[in-house]
């Protein structure tokens, strides 16, 4: 029976597929979180919410399994808390008990070695990988005048963000992979971390559908959905693309760092 793929290109179809997933995270995270920091940081918030969101993006890419639990706590906390207060829900208190519930999770669950092994490490460089992408956009605007739309930027970022990412990842000195000293309380702030961002993010999605007041969280949201269709389809795209050629010019797969 022949196959339907051929085998070589196999892997490439499979790494594009990850990292379509991962601009599908990205996008409507940097672009909430933009409006939200609009206010307070000005245009610095461009690259704090590019940073914030590629640190996001290099949990679910380099710890999947750790990033995915993060994201059951978080849909569970707001669930309860919904449930208790309703969609107003204090961000600030649903952030505490992410932090609380996290921490106990990280020190008393054994992530797999392989999915959680510099765990600290990947979320740093995807930080400052995505704010400095987020730095050539802002630097572009202030002074060339370049301003991109939200759909090229979010291309831009997923794409660029992703291959110093790897290449950072990758240029680093191997070292055995082993639980270092603090690896609990890195793993339960990392999980805190995306445990707060998907419990606020459920909860300002259902304050849309709210009777009366929603949360401070929804407004922003609703300012962000506007741009979210195209800037969703750039960001899968661009992933795609930025994926495949970094298996198709053998780039290793960051949880194996």
């Amino acid at each position: 029976m022949t196959q339907a793929v051929p085998y070589q290109l196999s892997p490439v179809l499979i790494r594009a597929g990850v990292w379509s997933l991962i601009g599908m995270i990205y996008a409507p995270l940097y672009l909430v979180l933009s409006e939200l920091l609009s206010a307070p940081l000005g245009v610095v918030a461009m690259p704090a919410a590019a940073g914030i969101a590629g640190g996001i993006g290099a949990a679910f890419y380099g710890a999947r399994q750790l990033a995915l639990t993060a994201s059951v706590i978080g849909t569970g906390l707001a669930v309860l808390g919904m449930a208790m207060v309703g969609p107003n829900v204090s961000p600030w208190l649903l952030s505490l008990a992410a932090l609380v519930v996290s921490l106990a999770v990280g020190f008393l669950v054994r992530f797999p070695c392989r999915c959680t092994a510099n765990v600290g490490l990947k979320v740093a460089a995807g930080l400052s990988m995505g704010a400095l992408a987020g730095g050539l956009l802002l630097t572009a605007d202030l002074l060339a005048g370049v301003r991109l739309p939200a759909p090229a930027a979010v291309a831009f970022l997923v794409s660029v963000t992703g291959v110093l990412y790897v290449s950072v990842l990758l240029a680093r000195p191997a070292r055995p992979t082993q639980r270092g000293r603090f690896c609990d309380l890195n793993e339960g702030l990392i999980i805190a971390i995306i445990a707060a961002v998907a419990a606020n993010g459920l909860t300002a999605f259902a304050g849309i559908f709210a009777i009366g007041e929603a949360s401070v969280l929804t407004m922003p949201l609703l300012r962000a959905s506007e741009l979210l269709p195209a800037a969703l389809l750039a960001a899968m795209f661009a992933g795609a693309v930025a994926g495949g050629l970094l298996e198709v010019f053998e780039f290793d797969w960051v949880d194996r760092v």
